[in-house]
């Protein structure tokens, strides 16, 4: 689907479907998500979700795209400009985690679920209707933020890790395979009823990741 190609009113039904997934899982959690319940607080019925989504499955994957909304804005305010691209790099990931670790299941479905092959789309589409929420990023930040495949957004960022003499050449895609496996392994843990705290396992992420690093020099 081309979203630029879309009325202004087939967009705003987009959204309006979007807004009401992204409401029930805030309040219900993902496994409440239904058809029916999405329509209803959305206003249509079930037969025009249809028209926009090939399923709930995919609609699934919009809304949860919508929780990377705090992600992104936070990430805007803590990323200065002064910073080296080792900074960065550590920022944007202690920012996701805070986010991603306080919602696993959200967050575990949409980068590494069933769905997850999906996602490179529906990132495209879903920046198409909100872009206001990418605001004003580093041009290596604004291509991670808009790469739906978890591994392949660590890639501008460790170019730059390169480039800038933080990271090995020969480390470089060693990094960028171990340090999404390491996040997924993380939330999957959190998913699964591993009696921690987001900000344990926050700390515990953080502690390998920098070993990382510094192993990658």
């Amino acid at each position: 689907m081309d979203i630029d190609k879309l009325s202004i009113k087939k967009k705003r039904v987009m959204i309006y479907f979007i807004e009401a997934a992204r409401q029930l899982m805030a309040s219900e959690g993902i496994r409440a998500l239904s058809i029916r319940g999405i329509a209803e607080i959305a206003g249509y019925n079930s037969a025009t979700l249809y028209n926009y989504f090939d399923d709930l499955q995919h609609l699934t994957l919009f809304a949860s795209m919508s929780y990377l909304r705090d992600y992104v804005s936070a990430l805007s305010c803590n990323l200065k400009p002064p910073m080296s691209s080792l900074q960065r790099y550590r920022v944007i990931y202690e920012t996701f985690d805070r986010f991603a670790f306080r919602s696993p299941e959200i967050f575990y479905n949409m980068f590494f679920g069933r769905q997850s092959t999906k996602l490179p789309e529906v990132t495209v589409q879903y920046y198409a209707l909100f872009p206001e929420e990418l605001k004003e990023h580093f041009p290596s930040v604004r291509k991670m933020l808009t790469q739906g495949d978890m591994y392949r957004r660590d890639e501008p960022i460790v170019e730059e890790l390169v480039r800038d003499g933080f990271v090995r050449p020969e480390n470089a895609s060693r990094l960028s395979a171990i340090v999404p496996r390491l996040n997924q392994t993380y939330l999957h843990e959190l998913v699964n009823g591993k009696d921690v705290s987001p900000e344990e396992q926050h700390r515990r992420f953080i502690a390998v990741f920098d070993y990382l690093l510094e192993t990658a020099k």
